[in-house]
């Protein structure tokens, strides 16, 4: 990019898009950890995980891979921050982000009572990526992988089964099987199906399966992938051992 030209600044879904090739997107958590007034009580390092999970997600499913990843802590250093910055690291180890690209800052000047972490995270677009938002087919079904799961309906822990796994997302999206994919949030499989589809110009046809789809998936708990059907039982594999059912299939509109 030249210095003296202003980036072109585009949008795709929740992500912000610098000059096509930089992926942007960012999450935060207040008032649940082990602080006296947090709203709700949660131990810090499974705050820091799904604080970093859900902007992670965002990027990998983009067909970009994270290459920065900023953890901005109203924490103090010692003891919480400490153990949230550790663990932000781990889970970006585990989409490719080594330690040194892992930065970020905490809050030492005043004395925090709750507990406050707000994640950003940076990927850069794979030009060859099978994977890309609106990458979804005519026919391609729509398989999910892990159960849309929240507090304080559902138990919420790091490495819960019926959650898919950063890693194992990642590895999906760059195994060339994948046409397009998107976290699930706290709207559902009944808004994030018809946004994959929308955003490739195709409708929905909805497959009988057992999940809710109006339930909140609340940190990505779950997650959606479009394919091509001879793709799905080997798609299936690497997603193990997230339970993954098909739910619908793209399909042009009438």
């Amino acid at each position: 990019m030249s210095p003296s030209r202003a980036p072109r600044i585009g949008r795709i879904r929740d992500l912000v898009i610098l000059d096509d090739d930089l992926v942007v997107a960012t999450d935060s958590i207040g008032g649940i950890g082990p602080k006296p007034a947090d709203t709700v009580p949660a131990d810090a390092v499974t705050v820091a995980h799904f604080a970093v999970r859900v902007p992670l997600l965002e990027v990998i499913c983009a067909g970009a891979v994270p290459v920065l990843v900023v953890d901005d802590l109203c924490v103090e250093l010692e003891p919480t921050g400490r153990l949230m910055i550790e663990e932000v690291r781990r889970l970006a180890a585990a989409a490719g982000v080594p330690p040194e690209a892992v930065t970020g800052s905490t809050e030492d000047n005043v004395v925090t009572a709750a507990t406050g972490i707000g994640v950003t995270v940076l990927g850069r677009l794979v030009p060859s990526a099978t994977c890309r938002p609106g990458g979804g087919r005519d026919g391609d079904a729509v398989v999910c992988a892990g159960l849309p799961i929240s507090a304080p309906r559902d138990e919420i822990y790091i490495g819960h089964p019926d959650q898919a796994s950063v890693a194992a997302v990642a590895a999906a999206v760059a195994s060339g099987l994948v046409h397009d994919a998107l976290p699930v949030g706290s709207k559902g499989l009944a808004w994030e199906v018809p946004q994959l589809a929308g955003s490739a110009g195709l409708g929905v046809k909805w497959l009988p399966s057992s999940i809710e789809i109006a339930a909140s998936g609340g940190p990505s708990s779950c997650v959606l992938f479009c394919a091509a059907e001879e793709s799905l039982e080997e798609l299936t594999g690497m997603l193990a051992p997230a339970p993954v059912q098909v739910v619908a299939r793209l399909e042009h509109l009438d």
